[in-house]
């Protein structure tokens, strides 16, 4: 696996990082790719279909014409020449009218001997030509009649056979996902070659047109969809959050969140806010982030409309910001990171419209002039719909954990001093979702806990040993878990770990162990929360305890205690879902 190796660092000169933020802005101006590839379908067109049989030929009468080539009789009944008797009608001596077109019966095909094709569906239907666009497109090249051990039949039959082998079955769309619903006497599918602003495009086969096909444009409700072997996720899910938040030197609490109409506001620890402008204005689709350095001075990055990563600070004792410049390029569903590694640097890691993860830092504890670009990993290889997660554990190793476009997590960190990298290594060996950031934390003994889940839902935790780089085997908590929201993970001040995600059907479910204990217990005192499939939690560990956050199913904030409700400055907007605290102790 290519990944495995580490990247090489790239320098790139300050006017090459600003000409990657110009062609990231451009390529976020363009329209969205569409996948879809015509009507390649190897049975188009061919094939003869059983006819519904004529209606039988009423019987001749005798006023009809003679035979065939007879004399006409004067006087007698079909002559032209003469009138017809009481009752009697002119019968012409043209040929009888042509009987009606036949059609096919139940839409189906007979080609070379056989009603079905090589993959067991009936030819020139949906079933047959989904099939084939997810053999030759999706690259599902043993997907047949009974794959998986399953006979998926007619197309109402699909959704419970998808979900039976453990396949993500929702209403959120992808490209490449298959459409499908139980309407009409079987059923129908397509294949999605495009995702809208809540709209998606299907190509399909015996719809609009018998054992023809057809694209056409219709709300994303119209259909579920089922993920066999996704190309590209909807262009609209990002790594969100209602809000992120910092302490500063004196305890105070500093907010920041972006609006869905594209700003950014700040919240002071005095209550006060501040909009931060940005050309174009800032995107809605990618979370800030927000930290305090060393020296009490609060930063922040966010990604713009546009596809540039900004940042600012404020000076020491003071509450303004300083200008936002441009720091790098970033993709406008990613949110940038902010970290501070053991030496007091602040680092900044984002990943570009393109898919290429780069990392600068200040050029000192007390500085805020970055340092060259350096690119971690492969270009194009990461996943622009999660976010690079952080953290720095007990011994001064800052850590990342990112998840590429092929769905791999992959690992790395410094070295104590900060100056050097390891290289990536592989988390596991399935498929991770590309739509969810992985959490990281850092805990008392000196372990870095991670969790992830999985492009089915599944949910991972797993710690090193204590100055150590090697992962612990995998535990999995139990639940079908939303691949769309991003875990959180934290430990409170005496020593035990908090666990907060979202579950299949967008509820907000907390979890926590004693240090050294081998078994979750779920939270008490904790109201019902209810989430969306695309919220993502925080936890955030405070001297009362650890504060629990999600954005309800209303796109409302929520925030609470396990102990019990606490009421706290509120969030604004329905996107995303969260209160996110990054912790520098």
């Amino acid at each position: 696996m290519p990944f495995l190796r580490g990247g090489r660092r790239g320098r790139l000169t300050a006017s090459g990082v600003v000409l990657i933020g110009l062609v990231v802005s451009l390529m976020g101006l363009a329209p969205a790719t569409s996948y879809a590839a015509g009507d390649d379908y190897p049975y188009a067109g061919l094939g003869k279909c059983p006819l519904v049989p004529l209606p039988p030929k009423p019987p001749r009468t005798n006023n009809g014409p003679g035979k065939p080539g007879g004399p006409h009789q004067p006087g007698r009944p079909g002559h032209p020449g003469r009138p017809q008797g009481p009752g009697q009608q002119n019968t012409p001596s043209s040929p009888d009218t042509p009987p009606p077109p036949r059609v096919c019966a139940k839409r189906i095909w007979f080609y070379n001997g056989s009603y079905g094709d090589p993959w067991g569906f009936a030819l020139r239907n949906c079933t047959s030509f989904v099939a084939w666009r997810l053999r030759e497109t999706n690259g599902l090249a043993d997907f047949q009649n009974h794959f998986g051990g399953i006979h998926w039949g007619n197309a109402d039959h699909w959704d419970e056979a998808a979900a039976s082998l453990g396949y993500l079955v929702d209403g959120i769309p992808a490209i490449g996902a298959v459409a499908q619903t139980d309407d009409g006497r079987v059923g129908h599918v397509a294949w999605v070659s495009a995702v809208g602003d809540g709209t998606v495009t299907v190509e399909e086969y015996n719809h609009g047109v018998a054992g023809g096909y057809g694209v056409r444009t219709v709300p994303t409700s119209s259909f579920r969809y089922l993920h066999l072997a996704d190309l590209a996720p909807a262009p609209y899910l990002g790594s969100t959050r209602s809000e992120v938040a910092t302490t500063d030197a004196h305890s105070g609490l500093w907010s920041a969140r972006t609006t869905d109409a594209g700003a950014l506001v700040v919240r002071r620890p005095s209550g006060r806010t501040v909009h931060v402008r940005a050309p174009g204005g800032w995107s809605t689709t990618a979370a800030p982030s927000l930290i305090t350095d060393g020296q009490g001075r609060v930063w922040f990055a966010a990604v713009t409309a546009g596809g540039r990563v900004m940042t600012a600070h404020t000076s020491p004792g003071s509450a303004a910001f300083k200008r936002p410049r441009v720091a790098l390029g970033g993709s406008t569903t990613s949110s940038p990171a902010l970290a501070l590694d053991s030496v007091g640097r602040v680092r900044l890691l984002s990943v570009t419209g393109s898919g290429t993860l780069l990392e600068r830092h200040t050029a000192g504890a007390r500085s805020d002039r970055w340092s060259h670009a350096d690119r971690l990993g492969m270009p194009g290889s990461w996943s622009v719909h999660a976010a690079p997660t952080t953290t720095t554990d007990g011994s001064g190793r800052l850590w990342v954990a990112a998840v590429t476009r092929k769905g791999h997590l992959l690992t790395r960190h410094t070295s104590r001093d900060g100056r050097h990298w390891s290289g990536f290594r592989a988390v596991g060996h399935q498929v991770w979702s590309v739509t969810s950031t992985p959490a990281l934390t850092d805990g008392l003994d000196g372990r870095v806990w991670l969790v992830s889940i999985g492009q089915r839902g599944d949910l991972v935790v797993r710690h090193t040993t204590a100055g150590s780089d090697r992962w612990h085997r995998a535990e999995w908590l139990l639940g079908r878990w939303s691949p769309y929201s991003s875990p959180a993970i934290t430990l409170d001040r005496s020593g035990r770990i908090w666990l907060a995600v979202v579950d299949r059907h967008g509820e907000l479910v907390v979890r926590s162990r004693a240090d050294g204990a081998g078994h979750w217990h779920s939270s008490r005192g904790l109201p019902r929360v209810p989430a969306s499939l695309t919220g993502s939690p925080t936890l955030a560990a405070t001297v009362d305890g650890v504060l629990v956050g999600a954005t309800d199913g209303q796109g409302r904030p929520v925030w609470r205690l396990p102990v019990g409700p606490r009421g706290l400055p509120p969030a604004h907007g329905p996107r995303g879902g969260g209160f996110s605290v990054n912790r520098y102790l």
